[in-house]
């Protein structure tokens, strides 16, 4: 397989999600919304990762996407490793986004409505 200069090598869910309460008043998550999207990986850089590590933010995913794709969901879903991931900071770069992302300890069994 040949690689193409920016051209797109994952694949990933942009999530909206809500906080919701049921019927006896406990507080979940629901799926508001999702939007696949393919986007490219790139390594988290060591001047990124202190400047995370100094805001006590664990950066471990990177991922650029087309700008106008981006719809401001504060979660991403990446089904190849089947791992939800919070958006920590957004980075616009001409016609591209960065995502940078931390693992989320949310789980796709805690949010009502999922059908990904």
């Amino acid at each position: 397989m040949i690689a193409y200069p920016n051209s797109g090598n994952i694949s990933l869910f942009l999530l909206r999600v809500k906080t919701a309460a049921d019927s006896l008043g406990n507080q979940g998550w629901r799926l508001v919304g999702s939007k696949e999207v393919v986007g490219m990986t790139s390594s988290i850089t060591s001047k990124e990762y202190y400047q995370a590590k100094e805001s006590k933010v664990l950066l471990t995913f990177k991922v650029s996407i087309q700008a106008f794709l981006y719809d401001k969901s504060k979660f991403i879903y990446v089904p190849h490793e089947d791992t939800i991931y919070k958006v920590e900071r957004t980075f616009q770069n001409g016609m591209w986004l960065e995502l940078h992302c931390s693992e989320a300890t949310l789980k796709k069994e805690e949010i009502e409505g999922w059908n990904l």
